[in-house]
């Protein structure tokens, strides 16, 4: 899929990743922004346009700069792409998997995710409408919408494994990610994994968003440890994305690791907002979204390769099954296959 993919990119306009060449005409200021993007000086032109977008032309700047902002700008996301593609590991979606966690950054989950809001204030869900009828630019959108939210995928699964190369290594294994994959597993049904040892689950509360989780520490080979939060009051449940480690009293005291005891793993999701930043959501939702939008966008005779990369988790299953959407136990099949 990714050689094809890369074409399709080549092809289309620049204006969806550069944000130029919009009918809107602001003259001088859009040339200015234009300018900052070219510089990679997004923070700039998010502080420019933030408070004040209304039209096409600052949607696309605006999604331009949350993309390099998280480390995928055009040239970045191609070179990810393009070196997917030609690496001599067996899995393509193994080997995004590793170039996006190379790139990536703390922030580069929360970015990708406004990224797509701004271009879908242009595209609205026009990429996942197989009914709509899409214009030459708004395939281009549909491309980068789906581009996007894969990459949170492989971004996400950088949160949860220790180490992503051993997707891609059959002689070796991630604790972290065996250790995640139990946690995600125990989430959805209650199941516990006879490779894991769980500990009793408990309750926190997050004081700045209000948010109660369940708390569980899932050691793997006996002598490693890690703490999972839980979202959700009945099965299936989800694991919720973390980011290093806090105290219940405030974000602020985030840190890298500590052996303090009031300190837990921190959410990424620091406020009290209604969608929850779980790892189902990323895994499953945005993966099956991302690639369907890039479906939208490219021409039939690539189908069969969007198809084929879908295919790739898809047949992991046991047994197999027609379904075409991806499952989270079809994530975790996939992702214990490869630590092994």
């Amino acid at each position: 899929m990714f050689k094809k993919v890369v074409i399709s990119i080549l092809l289309g306009t620049a204006l969806v990743m550069s944000g130029c060449g919009s009918s809107d005409g602001e003259g001088e200021s859009a040339l200015e922004t234009q300018q900052m993007l070219d510089n990679g000086e997004y923070a700039a032109v998010i502080a420019k346009l933030g408070a004040s977008a209304d039209s096409t032309s600052d949607y696309l700047s605006l999604a331009a700069a949350y993309m390099g902002k998280a480390g995928f700008s055009l040239s970045s996301i191609i070179g990810i792409v393009v070196a997917s593609s030609e690496a001599e590991e067996d899995s393509a979606f193994a080997s995004f998997i590793k170039n996006s966690k190379s790139t990536s950054n703390p922030q580069s989950l929360s970015d990708l995710k406004t990224a797509v809001d701004y271009y879908q204030k242009v595209v609205q869900n026009k990429c996942l409408d197989t009914n709509a009828t899409l214009s030459g630019a708004e395939e281009d959108l549909c491309l980068y919408v789906g581009l996007s939210k894969v990459s949170q995928t492989a971004v996400a699964i950088g949160y949860i494994a220790g180490d992503v190369n051993v997707l891609n290594d059959s002689n070796s294994s991630d604790p972290k990610l065996a250790a995640s994959l139990c946690a995600m597993q125990y989430a959805f049904d209650g199941t516990q994994d006879a490779n894991c040892t769980f500990s009793a689950e408990s309750n926190v509360t997050f004081v700045q968003s209000g948010k109660t989780y369940g708390d569980i520490n899932i050691t793997v080979d006996g002598n490693t440890t890690f703490e999972y939060l839980i979202s959700g009051s009945a099965d299936p449940r989800s694991t919720v994305l973390t980011s290093g480690m806090c105290t219940l009293d405030s974000f602020a005291t985030r840190v890298d690791d500590t052996n303090d005891t009031s300190y837990h793993v921190c959410p990424i999701d620091e406020t009290n907002t209604t969608v929850e930043t779980t790892t189902e959501k990323i895994l499953v939702d945005a993966l099956n979204e991302g690639v369907d939008s890039v479906g939208a966008a490219v021409s039939d005779d690539v189908q069969a390769d969007i198809d084929a990369f879908k295919q790739e988790i898809i047949d992991t299953r046991v047994p197999a099954d027609s379904n075409t959407t991806i499952t989270i136990e079809d994530i975790i099949k996939y992702l214990d296959d490869n630590n092994q």
